[in-house]
Protein backbone atom coordinates (compact mmCIF):
# COMPACT_ATOMS: atom_id res chain seq x y z
CA UNK A 1 0.00 0.00 0.00
CA UNK A 2 1.56 3.45 -0.98
CA UNK A 3 2.38 5.75 1.88
CA UNK A 4 0.52 9.54 2.00
CA UNK A 5 3.91 11.83 2.12
CA UNK A 6 4.29 13.82 5.55
CA UNK A 7 3.97 17.22 3.73
CA UNK A 8 1.17 16.80 1.38
CA UNK A 9 -1.15 14.93 4.12
CA UNK A 10 -0.58 18.16 6.70
CA UNK A 11 -1.24 20.64 3.99
CA UNK A 12 -4.63 18.58 3.00
CA UNK A 13 -5.73 18.11 6.57
CA UNK A 14 -5.12 21.47 8.56
CA UNK A 15 -6.90 24.15 6.61
CA UNK A 16 -9.74 21.80 6.87
CA UNK A 17 -9.92 20.13 10.18
CA UNK A 18 -8.63 22.74 13.09
CA UNK A 19 -12.12 24.81 11.87
CA UNK A 20 -15.28 24.04 13.56
CA UNK A 21 -15.10 20.18 14.07
CA UNK A 22 -12.09 20.64 16.09
CA UNK A 23 -13.31 22.85 18.35
CA UNK A 24 -15.36 20.44 19.80
CA UNK A 25 -13.04 17.67 20.19
CA UNK A 26 -10.60 19.56 21.84
CA UNK A 27 -12.87 20.30 24.56
CA UNK A 28 -12.86 16.97 25.22
CA UNK A 29 -9.31 16.34 25.96
CA UNK A 30 -7.66 17.21 29.72
CA UNK A 31 -3.61 17.44 30.39
CA UNK A 32 -2.32 14.83 32.39
CA UNK A 33 -0.40 18.03 34.13
CA UNK A 34 -0.39 21.55 33.97
CA UNK A 35 1.80 23.87 32.24
CA UNK A 36 3.70 24.42 35.93
CA UNK A 37 3.67 20.33 36.34
CA UNK A 38 0.96 20.47 38.72
CA UNK A 39 -1.06 17.06 38.99
CA UNK A 40 -4.48 17.63 37.39
CA UNK A 41 -7.05 15.19 38.27
CA UNK A 42 -8.25 12.98 34.82
CA UNK A 43 -11.18 12.15 33.56
CA UNK A 44 -12.19 8.56 33.71
CA UNK A 45 -13.16 9.17 30.21
CA UNK A 46 -9.32 9.68 29.34
CA UNK A 47 -7.10 6.84 28.60
CA UNK A 48 -4.15 5.57 26.23
CA UNK A 49 -3.06 6.91 23.31
CA UNK A 50 -0.85 9.87 24.46
CA UNK A 51 0.21 12.72 22.52
CA UNK A 52 3.21 14.72 23.95
CA UNK A 53 2.64 18.22 23.09
CA UNK A 54 6.82 19.10 22.66
CA UNK A 55 6.21 22.86 22.85
CA UNK A 56 4.93 23.09 26.53
CA UNK A 57 6.10 20.16 27.77
CA UNK A 58 3.17 17.90 28.74
CA UNK A 59 1.42 15.34 27.83
CA UNK A 60 -2.34 14.96 26.04
CA UNK A 61 -4.43 11.68 27.00
CA UNK A 62 -6.93 11.20 24.12
CA UNK A 63 -10.43 9.61 24.66
CA UNK A 64 -10.57 6.19 23.25
CA UNK A 65 -13.07 6.79 21.12
CA UNK A 66 -11.22 9.65 18.55
CA UNK A 67 -10.88 8.65 15.20
CA UNK A 68 -7.95 8.61 13.39
CA UNK A 69 -8.40 11.61 11.87
CA UNK A 70 -9.33 13.82 14.85
CA UNK A 71 -6.18 12.20 16.29
CA UNK A 72 -3.94 13.27 13.13
CA UNK A 73 -5.71 16.94 13.63
CA UNK A 74 -4.39 16.62 16.86
CA UNK A 75 -0.54 15.56 15.93
CA UNK A 76 -0.62 18.23 13.55
CA UNK A 77 -1.86 21.25 15.96
CA UNK A 78 0.38 20.20 18.56
CA UNK A 79 3.87 19.65 16.60
CA UNK A 80 4.21 16.40 16.68
CA UNK A 81 5.98 14.16 13.99
CA UNK A 82 4.01 12.43 11.55
CA UNK A 83 5.92 10.02 9.42
CA UNK A 84 3.34 8.00 7.23
CA UNK A 85 -0.15 6.95 6.65
CA UNK A 86 -1.39 4.15 5.08
CA UNK A 87 -4.99 3.25 3.73
CA UNK A 88 -4.68 0.33 6.18
CA UNK A 89 -4.67 3.05 8.52
CA UNK A 90 -8.15 4.21 8.41
CA UNK A 91 -11.75 2.87 8.91
CA UNK A 92 -14.28 2.02 5.79
CA UNK A 93 -16.13 5.16 6.33
CA UNK A 94 -12.53 7.40 6.56
CA UNK A 95 -11.45 5.39 3.29
CA UNK A 96 -13.88 6.79 1.44
CA UNK A 97 -13.42 10.48 2.21
CA UNK A 98 -9.83 9.99 0.54
CA UNK A 99 -8.81 9.68 -3.25
CA UNK A 100 -5.25 8.59 -4.21
CA UNK A 101 -4.39 12.50 -6.38
CA UNK A 102 -0.47 12.99 -7.91
CA UNK A 103 1.05 14.58 -10.68
CA UNK A 104 -0.47 13.25 -13.44
CA UNK A 105 -3.93 14.41 -11.82
CA UNK A 106 -2.85 17.54 -11.52
CA UNK A 107 -1.79 17.76 -15.35
CA UNK A 108 -4.72 16.86 -16.54
CA UNK A 109 -7.38 18.32 -14.29
CA UNK A 110 -5.77 21.81 -15.58
CA UNK A 111 -6.14 20.87 -19.13
CA UNK A 112 -9.75 20.21 -18.74
CA UNK A 113 -9.82 23.75 -17.42
CA UNK A 114 -9.26 24.87 -20.73
CA UNK A 115 -11.82 22.59 -22.95
CA UNK A 116 -13.63 25.01 -25.09
CA UNK A 117 -11.29 27.95 -25.33
CA UNK A 118 -10.55 29.15 -28.67
CA UNK A 119 -7.62 27.53 -31.47
CA UNK A 120 -5.68 29.93 -33.03
CA UNK A 121 -1.94 29.34 -34.64
CA UNK A 122 0.97 30.30 -33.09
CA UNK A 123 -1.09 31.27 -29.64
CA UNK A 124 0.20 30.14 -26.49
CA UNK A 125 -2.28 31.10 -24.20
CA UNK A 126 -4.44 31.30 -21.64
CA UNK A 127 -7.21 33.05 -23.90
CA UNK A 128 -5.85 31.16 -27.41
CA UNK A 129 -3.91 28.05 -27.92
CA UNK A 130 -2.24 25.94 -30.99
CA UNK A 131 -1.46 22.47 -30.12
CA UNK A 132 2.14 23.23 -28.38
CA UNK A 133 0.92 26.32 -26.82
CA UNK A 134 -1.32 24.13 -25.02
CA UNK A 135 0.78 21.06 -23.82
CA UNK A 136 3.70 23.69 -22.85
CA UNK A 137 1.07 26.03 -20.90
CA UNK A 138 -0.59 22.72 -19.14
CA UNK A 139 2.73 21.56 -17.84
CA UNK A 140 4.26 24.63 -17.25
CA UNK A 141 1.18 25.58 -14.55
CA UNK A 142 2.12 22.33 -13.01
CA UNK A 143 5.75 22.52 -13.01
CA UNK A 144 7.72 21.09 -15.77
CA UNK A 145 8.57 23.52 -18.63
CA UNK A 146 8.16 21.88 -22.17
CA UNK A 147 10.18 23.25 -25.44
CA UNK A 148 7.66 25.78 -27.38
CA UNK A 149 6.74 23.29 -30.46
CA UNK A 150 5.74 20.10 -30.87
CA UNK A 151 8.69 18.89 -33.04
CA UNK A 152 10.55 19.66 -29.48
CA UNK A 153 8.24 18.14 -27.59
CA UNK A 154 8.57 15.23 -29.38
CA UNK A 155 12.29 14.50 -28.00
CA UNK A 156 11.64 15.13 -24.25
CA UNK A 157 11.05 12.13 -21.83
CA UNK A 158 10.87 8.76 -22.30
CA UNK A 159 9.54 7.33 -25.54
CA UNK A 160 6.27 5.20 -25.80
CA UNK A 161 6.60 3.43 -29.35
CA UNK A 162 3.18 1.84 -28.61
CA UNK A 163 -0.06 2.73 -28.53
CA UNK A 164 -0.84 -0.04 -26.17
CA UNK A 165 1.91 1.03 -23.48
CA UNK A 166 0.49 4.87 -23.27
CA UNK A 167 -0.52 5.86 -19.64
CA UNK A 168 -2.18 8.81 -18.51
CA UNK A 169 -0.52 11.98 -19.04
CA UNK A 170 1.87 11.17 -21.70
CA UNK A 171 2.03 13.40 -24.71
CA UNK A 172 0.42 11.98 -27.98
CA UNK A 173 2.82 13.03 -31.16
CA UNK A 174 1.04 12.61 -34.78
CA UNK A 175 1.42 13.68 -38.26
CA UNK A 176 -1.77 15.00 -39.53
CA UNK A 177 -0.87 16.30 -42.86
CA UNK A 178 -2.67 15.72 -45.73
CA UNK A 179 -0.23 13.71 -47.36
CA UNK A 180 1.63 11.82 -44.51
CA UNK A 181 5.20 12.38 -44.63
CA UNK A 182 5.83 10.65 -40.20
CA UNK A 183 7.01 13.97 -39.13
CA UNK A 184 5.74 14.99 -35.72
CA UNK A 185 3.18 18.60 -36.68
CA UNK A 186 0.53 17.17 -33.73
CA UNK A 187 0.25 17.08 -29.79
CA UNK A 188 -1.81 16.31 -27.04
CA UNK A 189 -2.20 14.93 -23.60
CA UNK A 190 -3.54 10.99 -23.34
CA UNK A 191 -5.98 11.01 -21.10
CA UNK A 192 -6.58 7.27 -20.57
CA UNK A 193 -9.40 5.57 -22.13
CA UNK A 194 -8.65 5.95 -25.49
CA UNK A 195 -9.00 9.55 -25.53
CA UNK A 196 -6.56 12.43 -25.61
CA UNK A 197 -7.33 16.42 -25.03
CA UNK A 198 -5.56 18.55 -27.54
CA UNK A 199 -5.76 22.26 -28.84
CA UNK A 200 -7.41 21.29 -32.16
CA UNK A 201 -6.97 22.80 -35.51
CA UNK A 202 -10.22 21.07 -37.25
CA UNK A 203 -12.24 21.41 -34.36
CA UNK A 204 -11.04 25.36 -33.61
CA UNK A 205 -11.13 24.60 -29.63
CA UNK A 206 -9.44 22.56 -26.81
CA UNK A 207 -11.40 19.45 -27.07
CA UNK A 208 -11.14 15.73 -26.05
CA UNK A 209 -11.58 13.10 -28.77
CA UNK A 210 -11.87 9.48 -28.87
CA UNK A 211 -9.30 7.18 -30.42
CA UNK A 212 -11.65 5.02 -31.50
CA UNK A 213 -14.65 7.43 -33.06
CA UNK A 214 -11.93 9.57 -34.80
CA UNK A 215 -9.81 6.69 -36.52
CA UNK A 216 -7.57 8.91 -38.29
CA UNK A 217 -6.10 9.92 -35.27
CA UNK A 218 -5.06 6.58 -34.29
CA UNK A 219 -3.75 5.26 -37.67
CA UNK A 220 -1.72 9.47 -37.51
CA UNK A 221 -0.19 8.82 -34.00
CA UNK A 222 3.54 8.68 -34.10
CA UNK A 223 4.12 7.55 -30.44
CA UNK A 224 4.31 9.18 -27.18
CA UNK A 225 6.64 10.61 -24.21
CA UNK A 226 6.56 10.09 -20.95
CA UNK A 227 7.34 13.12 -19.19
CA UNK A 228 5.89 12.69 -15.73
CA UNK A 229 5.97 9.90 -13.15
CA UNK A 230 2.72 8.25 -12.65
CA UNK A 231 4.06 7.14 -9.09
CA UNK A 232 4.18 10.74 -7.58
CA UNK A 233 1.24 10.57 -5.47
CA UNK A 234 -0.64 12.32 -2.65
CA UNK A 235 -4.23 12.00 -0.37
CA UNK A 236 -6.41 14.00 -1.35
CA UNK A 237 -10.09 14.60 0.55
CA UNK A 238 -12.85 13.69 -1.71
CA UNK A 239 -15.25 16.72 -3.40
CA UNK A 240 -18.11 15.61 -1.22
CA UNK A 241 -16.01 16.57 2.24
CA UNK A 242 -14.62 19.59 0.74
CA UNK A 243 -18.22 20.75 -0.60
Amino acid sequence: MRKITRVSLAMVLAPLLFTGCMQEKISTIVPSKSKDNTPLLASTEISQPVLINSENNYSDPIVTNMSFLDTLALSIQNSTSIESVTADSLDEEEKSSWSIFGKVDEILETAKEFLGVKYIWAASGPSAFDCSGFTRYVYKKNGVTLPRHSTSQAKVGVSIEDYDDLKKGDLVFFDTAKKSTGKVNHVGIYLGHDKFIHASSGGDKVMITSFTEKKFYKHRFLHGQRIVDSSDRFASLSDNILN
